[in-house]
């Protein structure tokens, strides 16, 4: 695995950030979906606030009725009263738990739903620039983050103003003079909830982007783990994860130190609070003007009021990296694909033909936007006809291939297939006419059943069968365990790289597109399969127009046409007869590729690969 550079860490992308909590609102639509769920959760809330208060008065009977009188009826009454309390308080905790955790965890995973949904929609250029770790983090920890404040800190904030208001109001009745003096309380809470708010968003957002960068890390060196082996990286990969990993704990660090000050700071002020208050209560009861179980109500009351305004600081916390969360969650969602569908497209013709027309083509990718990687490309290929694109690497062969099925858009010029612009069209429709054989064929980690039905899934078994035949994979199947429904591995590792090429040309056998575009088709096959596989392509290919991107003689020789691609520029065009006559590039390049391919002895490869 590469080494990393200071610049990967340091030069991302500024992202929008907000100065308040205002971005959350994008997600309130996923909460009111379920109504049901929050109406009985919102009412479960009320409940166990409305039991926590009654406790109070409990206790106030208890000390003035059942103590101060001696009296067992009314000590029966007080305890009674405590127990209702106590029941209806444990049932709609029970309610409120289940019901608003069950919105939290419903609404993360449809908010991942959605994600992936728009992720799915984005060109093939947005995933150039963003890491695929930071992504799998955003959907993960961020999405946990929205998770664990619906579940859990919305439904807090909600309890614990219901208890603050009702506290309030109870301390009311007991002492006005007491009430007003513990309501100077409060600006010592929000003051530390001001001062170290903005510095725990600050930092949650520069702990997460810490942890969407040692994901990224990490993928990445287990994804190339066979390479670091190899080249015994061991110890420098490691050395790198513990320095990534240690950047990431510094800045978690960072963040618990703030929200930790913010917890200490309210804790301690509101505490000091109701220790005075507690004083000037104890006051007014060895005046007379307060009654023992008052003032025990009022204190009740009072540390429940206080604690309710207390554990703001957690929920603020909360609330404040979540608003982080959002923020590169909406970022995401806000991103538009480069390519899609014209609002109103035009149809392909019902019947492929399968002709291929490119004008004036220019293009240069997104990451390189000033490098030209084709030029004012015109070619055109007829229904049915077998074309080979051949050049030196970098010509820009897979290229075509890629602006064939809209991965990007050309920069210049058109694009038709069976006369149509292919901006103009449906890019599902498009693409449908299109199978492709890619030099380094994706194989997920389900079954080769469920990989090889992945290019169409409305596949009846026979069909399935009829192409695990034609790309001659019978042999593999039974060598597997569970045959057709054996696991494949993470990217097929249960097969080599031979199965895995023949594998993606069952696929393809199984699309039966009207256009087949094989980028190396069978660059990874041994020559016995080799030779099986061109005899299965000869009977795919012979209704279809095929583009090849070939560097073996082989399947260049059975082109109708060859196009040399040179600096991203058409070079020659003909057949391997025309083109090997040329003293052009196409001959230079058979002399230096091919002539392993024909067996050629020393003293006459050149003279006989010129002419072959």
């Amino acid at each position: 695995m590469r080494e990393k550079s200071s610049v990967d860490y340091t030069t991302k992308p500024q992202r929008p950030s907000s100065n308040n909590i205002a971005i959350l609102s994008r997600f309130i639509p996923f909460v009111f979906k379920y109504k049901g769920q929050l109406s009985l959760g919102l009412l479960s809330l009320a409940l166990a606030a409305i039991s926590v208060l009654g406790v109070g008065l409990g206790l106030r009977n208890l000390v003035d009725q059942a103590f101060s009188h001696e009296s067992s009826s009314a000590l029966n009454q007080a305890i009674l009263f405590l127990l209702i309390s106590v029941v209806v308080m444990a049932v709609a905790s029970f309610g409120r738990t289940y019901f608003i955790s069950w919105l939290g965890e419903k609404v993360m995973s449809d908010i991942r739903e959605k994600i992936h949904d728009h992720l799915l929609k984005l060109d093939v250029g947005y995933f150039e620039t963003v890491r695929p770790g930071e992504i799998i983090s955003r959907l993960t920890v961020d999405t946990t983050l929205i998770q664990i404040l619906i579940g859990n800190s919305v439904a807090l904030a909600i309890r614990n103003l219901l208890l603050f208001i009702g506290g309030v109001a109870m301390m009311l009745t007991m002492s006005m003079r007491l009430s007003a003096l513990s309501l100077l309380i409060i600006p010592l809470v929000i003051l530390p909830l001001l001062a170290f708010g903005k510095r725990v968003k600050a930092a949650s957002r520069i702990t997460q982007d810490a942890v969407a960068d040692l994901s990224g890390y990490l993928e990445e060196s287990l994804m190339s783990i066979r390479t670091c082996h190899a080249f015994q990286r061991e110890t420098q990969d490691l050395n790198l994860f513990k320095a990534a990993s240690t950047r990431a704990f510094l800045r978690s660090n960072q963040y618990l130190l703030n929200r930790s000050w913010l917890t200490f700071l309210v804790m301690t002020f509101v505490f000091i609070g109701v220790s005075g208050l507690l004083w000037i209560g104890g006051q007014d009861v060895l005046k007379g003007n307060l009654s023992a179980g008052q003032l025990t109500s009022f204190l009740f009351y009072a540390l429940t009021a206080a604690g309710s305004i207390a554990s703001f600081s957690e929920i603020y916390a909360d609330i404040q990296r979540a608003s982080g969360a959002a923020e590169r969650l909406v970022e995401i969602l806000e991103t538009s694909p480069k390519i899609q569908s014209p609002h109103t497209p035009r149809a392909l013709p019902n019947q492929p033909r399968g002709t291929i027309a490119l004008h004036n083509v220019c293009f240069s990718y997104p990451g390189h936007p000033g490098k030209d990687v084709l030029r004012d490309v015109t070619l055109s290929i007829a229904p049915g006809e077998k074309v080979a694109l051949v050049g030196p690497s970098g010509s820009g062969k897979s290229t075509i291939l890629s602006l064939l099925l809209r991965f990007y858009d050309a920069t210049a010029g058109s694009i038709y297939v069976d006369g149509v612009d292919i901006k103009e069209t449906s890019l599902s429709v498009l693409r449908s006419r299109f199978g492709i054989v890619p030099q380094d064929p994706m194989i997920f980690s389900g079954t080769l059943y469920e990989n090889i039905v992945y290019a169409r899934p409305s596949a009846s078994e026979t069909e399935v069968w009829n192409a695990l035949e034609a790309a001659h994979l019978m042999d593999v199947i039974q060598g597997l365990p569970q045959g057709l429904h054996t696991q494949l591995g993470v990217k097929g590792v249960r097969l080599s790289g031979g199965q895995k090429q023949r594998l993606a040309l069952a696929r393809v056998f199984l699309r039966d597109a009207p256009i087949l575009l094989l980028d190396e088709a069978t660059s990874s096959l041994d020559a016995q399969s080799e030779a099986l596989i061109q005899e299965s392509l000869k009977t795919l290919m012979m209704k279809k127009t095929t583009l090849v991107v070939a560097h073996r003689l082989a399947t260049v020789l059975k082109s109708d046409k060859i196009i040399v691609l040179n600096q991203g520029c058409v070079d020659a065009v003909g057949t391997h007869a025309e083109l090997i006559a040329e003293d052009g590039l196409y001959r230079k390049l058979a002399m230096l590729q091919f002539m392993d391919s024909l067996n050629i002895p020393d003293n006459s490869k050149v003279q006989k690969a010129l002419w072959a």
